[in-house]
């Protein structure tokens, strides 16, 4: 149920987000590919700005209009001080983006504090600190460190509410906290705040533009992670028209939103529409891209989990074993994408009752997701849930307990009451509960599991037949 995450690249101008913030992984750029930043571009828009300023406090300010031939004079010298000031911010933080982009986490990390130390010379609502406080914050969400990044998203949306909500910077810094919400699995808190921010830009931005698309999409994710399908293909929708009139029915770009097409299609069993959007994101990115890109491996990896629903095996084992080397070579063996194609492949192992394979494969990606999520991630609680699905049908009843008890855990301690994965993490315990003659909580668990489900999702939704029907058999999608 939890969805594949993706990565976007820091802004490059003071709109805390100018692009979709999709989890579309982007440490494949290598370092002999990337232009370091160009301090003197960095030092015209310095200057601009400044310009910029000085109009519009001095210049257009009619108490001077009688002295604007000397007022220039003055604004070209206080322009050229706030330059020299500014010099020394747009070359960290410049510095900084393009470490990022290349995945070398650690100097970007150095630069965007430099960063910010520059910017403590600057008014405290200026735009400038709250670029450096969305970069430090979209650095450390990259990296799973969401305790570090929550505090500076805060920030960047406390300078923005100071503008008014009249520009784009307040939408886009809530949109960018509801992401990290998201991210951590706190499903309510995220949707409430892209609908605010969504709300907030069409009363009073009214532009269909990339940044609009990037709220939708954000709020897409969220419905289709709360199980609200039917919005969530509305906002996918809306986005992706948007994404097409400006860049075209095959940009690149629009990728990650036919990729998510094709996942809401696919947990609602609609498999044919499923495979023609996976298809279509498959092919766009592996002309833009090339075939060995964690973008192109993200569509392998989704296009595995559909051909594996489809009983299409040999088909998705293909393409997990492809999408494992893509991700392994180029992110490296820690990665979290690398644990979500280990499940995927775990869950075909057992489709194929071989649950010996299945064992060792989610055991690794336990490991992988502890270091880099933490204990209390809902992407972990779903491997408990697969793992001890695969105990249970080796006859290790003890151990499934164990698993599924501390999957039932998370997500209740994570997710919404009504959460479909939460009735999916019951009945699953509930089948352990029946194998272990616990008969009381086996009907306690059955019972407030199915209602879950059925009420979230409805009694004909795929999610509540497989996970119903065949109790014994029944592994969990991820």
């Amino acid at each position: 149920m939890l969805l594949e995450q993706q990565q976007h690249y820091l802004p490059n101008n003071l709109i805390l987000l100018v692009e979709s913030p999709d989890f579309r992984q982007h440490q494949c750029t290598t370092k002999t590919n990337m232009n370091q930043p160009n301090k003197f571009k960095k030092l015209v828009q310095g200057l601009q700005q400044s310009q910029r300023l000085f109009q519009a406090k001095v210049l257009n300010n009619p108490k001077f209009k009688w002295y604007r031939r000397g007022v220039w004079l003055v604004s070209l010298s206080w322009a050229a001080v706030l330059t020299v000031q500014s010099v020394p911010f747009y070359t960290a933080i410049g510095l900084g983006e393009s470490y990022y982009k290349q995945g070398d986490y650690a100097v970007a990390e150095v630069k965007f504090k430099e960063a910010l130390k520059e910017s403590e010379k600057f008014s405290p609502t200026d735009l400038r600190r709250a670029k450096v406080f969305n970069n430090l914050a979209e650095l450390y969400r990259t990296q799973y460190r969401f305790k570090d990044a929550e505090p500076y998203y805060d920030k960047a949306v406390e300078i923005a509410r100071t503008l008014g909500n009249n520009r784009p910077e307040l939408p886009m810094s809530l949109n960018n906290l509801a992401t990290l919400y998201r991210d951590q699995g706190r499903y309510v808190e995220s949707e409430k705040m892209f609908r605010e921010a969504l709300s907030i830009w069409d009363k009073r931005i009214r532009k269909d533009d990339a940044n609009r698309a990037a709220i939708l999409n954000g709020t897409g994710k969220v419905l289709r992670d709360e199980g609200k399908y039917a919005d969530a293909e509305k906002y996918y929708k809306e986005a992706l028209a948007i994404k097409e009139k400006s860049l075209g029915r095959n940009d690149v770009g629009n990728a990650v939103l036919l990729d998510n097409l094709g996942g809401i299609y696919r947990d609602q069993g609609r498999y044919a529409e499923s495979e023609k959007y996976y298809l279509r994101a498959l092919l766009i990115d592996q002309t833009a891209l090339g075939s060995y890109h964690p973008f192109t491996a993200t569509d392998m990896n989704n296009l595995a989990g559909l051909y594996r629903d489809m009983n299409r095996l040999d088909e998705a084992e293909s393409l997990y074993r492809q999408a494992l080397d893509i991700r392994t070579n180029v992110l490296g063996s820690s990665n979290p994408l690398i644990a979500k194609t280990l499940m995927g492949m775990a869950e075909l192992s057992a489709k194929r009752h071989d649950y010996d394979k299945a064992q060792p494969l989610l055991k690794r990606a336990i490991s992988i997701q502890r270091k880099t999520l933490g204990d209390e991630h809902p992407d972990l609680a779903t491997t408990f849930n697969l793992l001890g699905n695969v105990y249970l049908a080796q006859g290790k009843i003890a151990d499934a307990q164990k698993l599924q008890n501390q999957c039932v855990f998370i997500r209740e301690k994570r997710l919404s009451p009504m959460h479909p994965d939460i009735g999916v993490a019951l009945v699953d315990r509930a089948r352990t509960e029946q194998s272990n003659k616990n008969e009381n909580k086996f009907r306690d668990d059955l019972t407030r599991g199915t209602k879950i489900l059925t009420e979230s999702l409805g009694v004909d939704h795929p999610v509540t037949k497989r996970t119903l029907a065949g109790i014994r058999s029944t592994v969990p999608k991820t």
